[in-house]
């Protein structure tokens, strides 16, 4: 690796950091703010918000590289273009084919990364966090009621309401609470509550103070009054039969032994990262050609163009997969190629041999 390759490589990775590390916190932020109302409705648990959502970034990793790079390459070869210092370089030698090559260095590296982290870390943290968000529908958390607010949990079979909280924060006031088990519903009014957890058993349960129970049918003989203390409800865990795998949660090996449509458009999906990221290669370095002194934005918005071009014709040959409205074995193969083809078409356009033929093709038409 030589000399400017280093520099190459130093310049796109200290942008793509930047660039990803931008992305991260946008992307952290946005789902944070998307969770937290779910914990303040109680449907998430504060104990694995922040949990979850480092599971979603981790997830969303994979997917962000490519565009990132995309854009890190754009800016350190317009910058460079528009100081003078690829035409520097093109005096010296070091033609635009070499330009690409130092870049695919770069490339193929990330590519790499880019697949271990779709077929592997993103099927993981999908899979981990559809399990969390599973047990939280079977599963109560007093941490998320609201004063003033009827909170639902485990699917209905349990409603809370308050008053007030106590000074604490982890402490109801003034509880009512409707509770179904075993087909029979009870309500139970408290002067407070709060939540525990078994030591040895590791259950949680919901212990409410000095209250009333009432169960049954008002009018019917079975129906009952109570007065207690302390009454417990246990919070149920969920049950294995619950849980369902999506596309997007399966591993790879078994998105390929399924063979169905839908499983191949995922497998294919993953599949199209780590090519449109060397796509995405090959199709910076033309298209951050500019003139010298220029702006250092060069052509950004035809890439912001192309790249949301591109994520269309992407979710587009997925769902037609899903549909069997092109065979599978076009899958996305093709889309790689579709930007091989821009490439070409931008490096033709920017050629001294296309504007010499073009100048003579208006010369002899006008001499007509």
């Amino acid at each position: 690796m030589g000399l400017i390759d280093r520099l190459l490589l130093r310049e796109i990775l200290q942008t793509l950091f930047i660039i990803v590390l931008v992305l991260a916190l946008v992307l952290f932020s946005s789902t944070l703010v998307r969770y937290l109302g779910k914990a303040a409705s109680g449907v998430l648990s504060a104990d694995i918000l922040l949990l979850v959502v480092g599971l979603e970034l981790v997830r969303a990793t994979g997917l962000i590289i490519p565009p990132a790079f995309f854009f890190s390459v754009l800016w350190v070869l317009g910058r460079m273009h528009r100081d003078s210092e690829i035409v520097a370089l093109e005096a010296a030698g070091f033609s635009q084919a070499r330009l690409s090559r130092s870049i695919m260095l770069v490339a193929f590296p990330l590519a790499v990364l880019v697949t271990v982290l779709v077929m592997e870390l993103l099927p993981w943290a999908r899979g981990s966090v559809d399990r969390l968000k599973a047990e939280q529908a079977n599963t109560a958390d007093i941490s998320g009621v609201r004063p003033g607010r009827f909170s639902e949990f485990r699917r209905g079979g349990l409603v809370v309401y308050t008053e007030r909280l106590g000074p604490d924060g982890s402490r109801l006031e003034g509880v009512f609470v409707q509770d179904r088990q075993q087909g029979r519903l009870g309500l139970v009014t408290a002067e407070g509550a709060f939540q525990t957890t078994d030591l040895e058993t590791g259950e949680r349960f919901v212990i409410l103070t000095d209250g009333h129970r009432y169960e049954g049918t008002p009018g019917a003989l079975d129906y009952s009054v109570g007065s207690f203390e302390q009454y417990a409800i246990r919070i149920p865990t969920l049950g294995l039969g619950v849980f369902k795998r999506r596309q997007s949660a399966k591993p790879w090996r078994a998105l390929l032994a399924s063979g169905t449509p839908r499983d191949w458009a995922e497998f294919q999906f993953r599949l199209s990262m780590p090519l449109a990221l060397l796509g995405f290669a090959i199709l910076a370095v033309p298209l951050a050609r500019s003139s010298p002194r220029s702006s250092i934005y060069g052509r950004i918005s035809i890439a912001v163009l192309i790249y949301f071009t591109f994520m269309n014709l992407q979710r587009l040959a997925e769902q037609w997969l899903q549909t069997g409205s092109i065979p599978a074995w076009l899958g996305m193969w093709w889309l790689p190629l579709v930007m091989l083809v821009v490439a070409g078409l931008m490096v033709l356009l920017d050629s001294n041999w296309f504007s010499v033929h073009w100048r003579r093709r208006l010369a002899w038409r006008a001499s007509d």
